[in-house]
């Protein structure tokens, strides 16, 4: 396997050994017309053959030209009244190589160009059997265009195969790239917020340290069992996928507003309308939207926010209030929460609003249309 390898990656050595070796194939079937089988061509017979195999070690990088030439150099060697009792081996290769690489109608022209001119060499060089030459040499070209269309489209789904799983790895990087950030942005600011406040009250407040240690607890632990299920998709799908948590979802805003409360700022959590179930996407779509938001409250914000997720007759809309009082630096527009916030809402459909409050603080509300209902087959009356 590994020197198949080498030499996949190496085309041209592999093309000039070929030419090398086909030369030496037809070299030793080079004869007379009307010799017997082994006897041996003149001199210039015996280089004819052999030169009309050197251009397939170009016959990747200019496939028609290296048939042309191949087709040329082996019509002057049967004009002149040689024959190749082994087939011409280079013109089989060089045509195979034009169906397998170039588009259909360059070949099927090539193709019928080459027969043209093998019969007008075969006419010069007075044959033998020219009705037999002809049907032998139609039906090879035959084959020789099933086989190299056949390797043209199978090579043309395997490219097109490559490029679909690279367009499909980019997309999980990317989605991974924004969970990561999500989880480590959100779960460090929550531990850096609780750390700060027991170094604090460490002397003066033995319980409120001890109760921001223990947040401190819990929201590592969660950390690193976000971590352990997002890692686990880099895994070999081998390795059993058992005991990883479910994606977060809607039903885990009341759990993120506790910790966020836990961490500091008192977050108002309120729910109307009728509650329904969405697809396990956007409901992570959501629930990364609020956690990305309340970092940023925890980052520049005030003591206080406000999360609201309100179903309504045909959107989902959630929000995340911050009144202002807190740091005056706003979040970057161009940092990657914001970014992925807005990514999110695009890749479902829905529209995110992010920007300062009149007369004070931010705000954060995304909007996103429930998917549509498929259509239920209607029964044969």
């Amino acid at each position: 396997m590994t020197a198949l390898r080498e030499l996949r990656a190496r085309p041209r050595l592999v093309d000039a050994v070929l030419a090398v070796l086909v030369a030496a194939y037809q070299l030793a079937g080079a004869t007379e017309l009307g010799d017997p089988f082994g006897a041996h061509a003149r001199p210039l017979g015996l280089v004819l053959a052999a030169v009309s195999a050197l251009p397939l070690a170009l016959r990747r990088r200019f496939p028609i030209p290296a048939l042309a030439a191949c087709v040329v150099l082996m019509g002057v060697f049967y004009a002149l009244g040689f024959r190749s009792q082994l087939g011409q081996l280079s013109v089989v290769i060089a045509a195979y190589t034009v169906w397998a690489h170039c588009r259909f109608r360059d070949a099927l022209a090539v193709t019928v160009l080459g027969l043209i001119a093998y019969e007008t060499s075969m006419l010069f060089g007075s044959p033998v059997s020219p009705v037999g030459d002809t049907l032998i040499s139609l039906l090879l070209a035959v084959g020789v265009a099933a086989i190299g269309r056949t390797a043209h489209v199978r090579s043309h789904r395997i490219r097109r195969a490559e490029h679909d799983t690279e367009l499909a790895v980019a997309e999980e990087r990317v989605r991974i790239a924004h969970e990561l950030h999500d989880v480590v942005s959100h779960h460090l600011s929550v531990i850096a917020v609780q750390a700060n406040l027991a170094r604090y009250v460490f002397e003066s407040a033995p319980d409120t340290a001890r109760t921001a240690l223990d947040t401190i607890t819990g929201t590592t632990t969660e950390a690193l069992d976000e971590l352990r299920r997002l890692l686990s998709v880099l895994r070999p799908p081998q390795h059993p996928l058992e005991g990883y948590r479910p994606q977060p979802g809607l039903g885990d805003l009341g759990i993120l507003a506790a910790r966020v409360r836990e961490a500091g700022v008192a977050v108002d959590l309120r729910v109307t309308g009728e509650a329904r179930t969405l697809p396990p996407g956007q409901q992570l779509c959501a629930f990364r939207v609020a956690q990305e938001a309340l970092t940023n409250v925890l980052k520049h914000g005030g003591p206080t926010a406000e999360l609201t997720l309100d179903y309504g007759t045909e959107h989902l809309v959630l929000g995340v209030t911050d009144p202002g009082g807190g740091s005056s630096e706003p979040p970057n527009p161009g940092g990657h929460g914001l970014i992925g916030m807005r990514e999110r809402a695009r890749m479902y459909g829905g529209v995110i609003e992010i920007g300062p409050r009149d007369p004070a603080g931010f705000a954060v509300v995304l909007t996103l249309p429930y998917p549509r209902p498929v259509p239920q087959p209607q029964e044969p009356e």
